[in-house]
């Protein structure tokens, strides 16, 4: 397999698990009418720091 690429893509399940059988509980007891804050970003692949963290070949920037 190739870095970000499969030969199959139509074989991969990505179904989810089913939810702990807890989960709605904790959800409830954590429940607020506050709006939620979202924060919606994209790694840049170009930062110092990252350098020769991915593979050779890929590109620099995402």
């Amino acid at each position: 397999m190739q870095f970000g690429k499969v030969e199959n893509p139509e074989d991969i399940d990505f179904t989810l698990p089913p939810d702990h059988q807890e989960t709605q509980v904790l959800l409830n007891s954590k429940a607020s009418t506050k709006k939620a804050e979202l924060y919606v970003g994209c790694a840049k692949w170009n930062k110092q720091d990252l350098k020769n963290f991915y593979p050779k070949g890929i590109k620099d920037e995402l």
